[in-house]
């Protein structure tokens, strides 16, 4: 394997915890809690509206690797000995679907059977049915629809469409779908996909938390603590999942003031940066990254992805 195929696949592993994604977790669970305590009420929802790369699918990732496979284990779902990512794709106690491309009901409701591990054949509502029979039936307790901000209003959709697909469109259908007391669900996608999503009051009321994944603000204390750790422990991690010899050093001088100008508060470019420098470093024959590998990085990855200049070569650059 070459050094920066090692390095790749060895991010995939990376999993770095802290008290804003651990407090989504809690959510995620008192949502379920709902499920089982008040199975025929109705439904609410949680959301997470945040910038790409802001850490949103991951902390969705860990959950199911983490508190999900736990309970799957726990019920006697899974043995232990299965491979943690295994039982998190496999299980259904939470179900999560990722949404990409023109989506209409008829294709949300596909990807949700889909990840039910169930064959969708039929018209726009008996797949919705089947999705209804089916999480009941399973005992599904959360749904977790990623990157709603490609769903669509159904006026897109092919002039091959059913001429009697429900037209209500899919926030009505999401909405009916909590009101019907199948499981609580979490929206998650960028900013903008607030408006697309909770532009119907009814869905908006149904809300219970906003769960904040914005960037992080390194003038307000907290936060730069959570960014700044962050930093250090990406920096262990590089060792720890067999990359370096050495820990790397990020906490070092002026080192998280220019990743946090770089990834603009977004931990998910802070991860993207230092896979660029571990690949130069690898290279090199260094024992860990260094700040130079840094700079080399932004100049090879960051410029002009994210930014116009390189805070590593020539400082920060005051407001």
């Amino acid at each position: 394997m070459s050094k920066r195929g090692k390095i790749w696949s060895a991010f995939n592993d990376i999993r770095i915890f802290n008290a804003r994604l651990l407090d989504a977790h809690d959510i995620f669970d008192d949502l379920r809690q709902v499920t089982r305590e008040s199975p025929n009420e109705p439904k609410r929802c949680a959301t997470i509206f945040a910038p790409t790369h802001s850490g949103k699918s991951m902390c969705v990732k860990t959950y199911l690797e983490t508190r999900v496979v736990d309970e799957a284990i726990k019920r006697g779902l899974f043995p232990k000995d299965v491979e943690r990512k295994e039982i998190a794709s496999k299980q259904r106690i939470v179900v999560y679907i990722t949404l990409e491309g023109v989506t209409t009901i008829k294709n949300l409701a596909e990807e949700i059977l889909r990840a039910l591990n169930v064959e969708a054949e039929g018209n726009t509502q008996q797949l919705l049915k089947l999705c209804y029979d089916h999480i009941l039936a399973l005992g599904v307790e959360l749904i977790i629809v990623d990157e709603v901000q490609h769903l669509k209003p159904t006026k897109q959709r092919s002039k091959f469409a059913e001429r009697h697909e429900n037209d209500a469109g899919i926030a009505n259908t999401l909405k009916v779908m909590l009101i019907r007391g199948v499981c609580p669900m979490v929206f998650i996608g960028v900013t903008e996909a607030r408006t697309l999503l909770l532009g119907d009051d009814q869905l908006d009321g149904r809300v219970l938390e906003e769960i904040s994944f914005d960037r992080l603000d390194y003038g307000v204390a907290a936060q730069r603590e959570m960014f700044i750790e962050y930093c250090g422990m990406l920096g262990l991690k590089l060792k720890e999942h067999g990359m370096f010899e050495e820990d790397s050093n990020f906490l070092d001088g002026d080192i998280p003031a220019c990743l946090y100008v770089v990834s603009g508060g977004r931990v998910g470019y802070v991860s993207r940066v230092v896979e660029q420098a571990a690949v130069v470093a690898a290279r090199a024959g260094s024992p860990c990254v260094l700040r130079s590998h840094l700079e080399a990085a932004v100049n090879k990855w960051a410029i002009p992805r994210i930014i116009d200049y390189n805070p590593f070569a020539t400082g920060v650059r005051k407001a």
